[in-house]
């Protein structure tokens, strides 16, 4: 197992080139989409949303999306 270190920048490319074909995705969606394993994913999202890149949205269930792209709720 392989101590979790800086996420890979071709998977955060994957991620974000991802998120701009849909509103929102699940991590499990994005990982099934990009054909990466979830927790790679994991890590990149969470590095991307402290790039201020993506962000993470409560609606029920936490969905991830590009940062701006979905407007709040009313």
């Amino acid at each position: 197992m392989t101590e979790k270190g800086a996420a890979d920048p071709i998977v955060k490319e994957k991620i974000l080139a991802y998120l701009d074909t849909v509103e929102k995705a699940k991590s499990k969606d994005i990982a099934k989409a990009i054909d990466v394993p979830k927790k790679d994913v994991d890590n990149a999202v969470k590095e991307l949303a402290m790039e201020d890149k993506v962000e993470y949205l409560y609606i029920t269930t936490t969905f991830i999306a590009l940062k701006g792209k979905v407007a709040p709720p009313a």
